[in-house]
């Protein structure tokens, strides 16, 4: 071998070589033609395999880019959705130099009622035991049956022929494995026998097999990141059409557990890191497990059964250990992501609220309680680490040199047990070395196979605390999604005695009682005792009360926000009702999306609106000159920034302009008009008179009530008094606060006396005595 290196290193001599290796070859070739050998059928098997998937795949996308560019819109179009009959969503989004047209299949409604008793059932069944940190504890396996049937609702899903294609590729890989350690040990018996031809035969052989062993790991990692992404799919779907539900969950789970305040972390990083998870211990588990089976059913012949059953006792006893010692890898995790989340929460409330903290100055102080989440998370981080320290040391020694050093032990059992006769003593020696390569190769490769087996405890662990998170997000959107949702409280079964009535025309409350949302529920803090308002059609009422009486809170109970514990509204059908918050709402998009909302500009042209439509509207509202701060009515097609853009007279006034454009039949009017100059005021009230709106106005100023037919005082103590508006009403309230202010005025130069002596007192300046002191200090 030595000598045909150094020829081959001789220029002189390497051509010559070259055409002897080349005429070795095709002997070779010549000589496989008509029996070939298994590894050369393995690599064609595989290369007509892969060209067949690709000409499938191929065939599959050019159908698919041919639908969809005769569903595909032009480009320049705004990305929109529909809803279609069926109440698929249908959506559009930019691929390539079109737009691809992607179908959204509903929920079906039945769906979460159904799922709803699985997480009732669970939290009445579980029992409280401590074992989320033990591997395959009853809890972690029975959240995870019941989360499984999100991420494969049925026996035909896609993703199961994922997960059986994946279980395929395991198997092809444990055996390619299996004969490419036969192959590595007869290139090695070549090189030290000096076979130089079957040397290059089964090198040959190596790189044939080289082919489908490296498409095996590619399609293997390719299925991993497919499954995760299908999973998560599925599960986001699953939790987004709960949390974006009409029963307005996102709002309604702040009042159920404090516990999930980052639901924004448990929806995107929690779930990302469960389908991680789970998709990657899929093949960490599967892979070595296969192997086990494979390498030990091959071993068996030459180890014997008690070599074998060493192997698998050092295993148990490996993972018995490793067990006993390993840390509570869920919990660490779970609570890493509490605190993550916690972090992230603090960051975003900074820049949510950056203006007002800026003038209120409190830079120190919030940089104060994020340095403190921070070092808190950061602590968690260290003491996580200290504590892999020690467990890395125990695992490294038994998986990595324990298993190495018994490997060889157990390989060696064939040779220096097994004895020969003298004559056939050479080759023996020939089949030993051989065999005791192979057997090494398949040793390391079970020890591999073991270890990994035994790293998996540690994903395990990870997966117990992501499931545990995704889970309880999991069980409190069902319970906020429940029609039964008892605000505040976690019992599942408490019914709210509350009734509300649809498609009346005008108002009425009946002895509604206004409670705050507690775990008390019913028995909670009462704003105001059994209110009675009866409102006919276009008639209008004024909400009169001071902070935190309670006005705002029967917006929320009309809405559906807050529950109603006693009593019987009815009302109108919600998509005849708009309600304008104290604070105005401004998406990110076109000042046409600000006007529509929440409609979208292609839901706006399927009802035979128009641009003009919007112009006129803002033209009713004095909000026309607008449009002369750009290019004409591309104004209505530019993005901006609204709510740093627009002052808070305009906000509301965009405000009064939705109420327009989806001209409802009633209005629910917040302090509505608090930025709005008096003279706007009075045309944007009358505007609403005009257009015969029914409305409520929630306020805090008696002058309103000129431009109402009822008022309603919210006292303090909870008690109301109701009474019918006249022009003379009016004016006497009007009067009453005119002279409210004349008193106050004449305390004026009083006011300023006594604040002229307070400044001389803190400049050290004594007061002036009285002439009648001065006399009696002389006398």
């Amino acid at each position: 071998m030595s000598t045909l290196i150094s020829k081959l290193l001789n220029p002189g001599s390497r051509s010559q070589e070259l055409r002897l290796i080349a005429r070795n070859l095709l002997q070779l070739y010549k000589e496989n033609r008509k029996n070939p050998s298994k590894h050369v059928v393995i690599f064609l098997l595989s290369l007509f395999s892969s060209t067949t998937v690709a000409v499938i795949y191929t065939l599959n996308k050019v159908i698919s880019d041919i639908r969809d560019k005769r569903d595909s819109r032009p480009l320049y179009k705004r990305s929109s959705s529909t809803i279609l009959k069926n109440g698929a969503r249908e959506l559009f989004i930019p691929y390539k130099n079109r737009q691809k047209r992607v179908i959204i299949q509903p929920t079906e409604p039945e769906l979460y009622e159904k799922d709803k008793f699985k997480y009732k059932n669970f939290a009445k069944n579980i029992k409280t035991e401590e074992d989320h940190d033990k591997i395959f504890s009853s809890k972690f396996l029975n959240q995870l049956i019941i989360i499984w049937q999100i991420l494969i609702p049925k026996v035909n899903d896609k993703n199961s022929i994922f997960l059986i294609t994946q279980f395929f590729f395991l198997i092809l890989r444990t055996w390619l494995s299996l004969l490419i350690a036969k192959l590595d040990g007869q290139i090695v018996k070549d090189i030290i026998g000096g076979k130089f031809r079957k040397f290059l035969r089964d090198l040959a052989y190596w790189f044939l097999m080289a082919v489908p062993a490296s498409y095996t790991n590619s399609a293997i990692k390719y299925l991993v990141k497919k499954l995760s992404v299908n999973f998560r799919t599925n599960l986001t779907r699953y939790v987004h059409d709960m949390y974006l539900d009409p029963r307005m969950v996102y709002y309604k789970v702040m009042f159920n557990d404090q516990s999930i305040k980052d639901i924004d972390n448990f929806i995107t990083t929690d779930i990302n890191r469960f389908c991680n998870s789970i998709c990657s211990l899929f093949s960490n588990i599967g892979k070595p497990m296969i192997d086990l089976v494979f390498f030990a059913v091959y071993l068996r012949d030459n180890l014997g059964t008690a070599g074998i059953t060493g192997i698998f006792v050092n295993y148990f006893i490996s993972a018995y250990i490793l067990k006993r010692n390993t840390p509570p890898f869920g919990k660490l995790t779970k609570e890493k992501s509490a605190l993550e989340g916690e972090y992230y929460n603090d960051h975003l409330n900074l820049i949510t609220n950056s203006e007002e903290i800026a003038f209120y100055n409190g830079t120190n102080l919030e940089k104060i309680k994020i340095n403190e989440i921070y070092d808190k998370m950061m602590n968690h981080v260290f003491k996580v680490n200290r504590i892999k320290v020690a467990y890395n040391v125990l695992e490294d020694y038994i998986l990595k040199y324990t298993w190495s050093a018994l490997g060889y032990l157990y390989a060696s059992i064939p040779i220096f047990i097994i004895s020969v006769k003298d004559d056939v003593k050479k080759s023996t020696e020939d089949r030993n070395m051989r065999q005791f390569i192979v057997n090494k190769r398949l040793m390391l490769n079970m020890a591999d196979a073991g270890s990994r087996l035994m790293y998996s405890i540690k994903d395990i662990s990870k997966l117990t605390g992501y499931t545990d998170r995704v889970f309880t997000l999991l069980t409190v959107l069902h319970q906020v999604h429940d029609g039964d949702f008892q605000f505040g409280s976690e019992d599942w079964n408490e019914n709210i005695k509350g009734a509300i009535q649809y498609h009346y025309n005008g108002l009425r409350f009946e002895k509604i009682n206004v409670i705050i949302p507690t775990i008390n529920g019913g028995e909670g803090t009462k704003l105001i005792n059994e209110l009675d308002i009866n409102l006919k059609q276009h008639e209008s009422i004024l909400i009169l009360g001071m902070n935190g009486c309670g006005k705002t809170s029967i917006e929320r109970i009309l809405a559906g926000l807050w529950p109603l514990y006693h009593g019987l509204i009815s009302k109108p059908n919600d998509d005849d009702i708009i309600y304008l918050p104290q604070k105005a709402y401004f998406s990110n998009g076109t000042l046409r999306d600000q006007l529509i909302y929440p409609m979208s500009h292609s839901e706006m042209l399927n009802e035979g609106k128009t641009d003009q439509d919007l112009i006129r509207i803002l033209k009713e509202v004095r909000l026309e000159y607008l449009l002369d701060r750009d290019v004409g009515l591309n104004y209505l097609n530019s993005i901006h920034d609204w709510k740093d853009v627009l002052s808070g007279g305009e906000k509301q006034r965009v405000q009064f302009a939705r109420i327009l454009f989806k001209n409802p039949k009633f209005v629910v009017l917040d302090e509505a008009t608090n930025a709005i100059s008096s003279d706007i005021e009075a045309y944007l009230f009358d505007l609403l008179r005009k257009k015969n709106f029914a409305f409520i106005t929630l306020s805090h100023r008696p002058l309103l009530i000129k431009y109402h037919d009822y008022l309603l005082e919210i006292h303090q103590d909870g008690n109301w008094s109701l009474e019918t508006l006249g022009s003379d009403a009016a004016i006497i309230s009007i009067e009453k606060e005119i002279k409210e202010i004349e008193d106050k005025l004449k305390d004026v130069d009083s006011q300023e006396d006594r604040k002229i002596q307070l400044e001389n007192l803190l400049d050290g300046i004594q007061p002036k005595k009285l002439l009648s002191d001065q006399i009696a200090e002389i006398d």
